[in-house]
């Protein structure tokens, strides 16, 4: 059995379509939702969300956001999000780098939380990135 899902950032929808399931980096950690499930709303955290679709699984790296699901509908709604096609790994390692080097020299509190956003983030688009790399190195051989 399958459910709906929408999955909307702040520049327009993402993705809409019928999927088996999804997990998502809730504040709490990861969480898969089925077809069936109660109705639930789980604010995220930044990470990796996965859509398994009946043809495909997709995945978008995310920014903070909200997941919501009830009766066999579900909305993601998020800050920022990429799509695994979209994700460079050689951008990824420059974002980290400087995130890291930025820590390194100190700066004050409240741009810190958004220098340690902006590392977490750069981390999982690398994730995915080298991940995709390495499926599609073991499809070529």
């Amino acid at each position: 059995m399958n459910f709906t899902i929408k999955i909307v950032s702040l520049s327009g929808e993402i993705y809409s379509g019928e999927v088996e399931k999804v997990t998502l980096p809730s504040i709490e950690g990861q969480v898969t939702i089925l077809a069936r499930h109660m109705p639930i709303v789980i604010p995220l955290n930044v990470g990796e969300v996965l859509v398994k679709t009946p043809k495909e699984i997709m995945s978008f790296s995310i920014g903070k956001g909200i997941f919501e699901f009830s009766n066999q509908k579900a909305r993601l709604l998020v800050e920022d999000v990429l799509m695994s096609d979209e994700i460079s790994e050689e951008r990824a390692i420059m974002a980290r780098k400087k995130a890291e080097e930025i820590l390194a020299k100190g700066v004050p509190k409240e741009e810190k939380l958004q220098v340690v956003y902006q590392l977490r983030r750069s981390l999982v688009d690398l994730k995915i990135a080298r991940r995709k790399k390495k499926y599609t190195a073991n499809i070529a051989d």
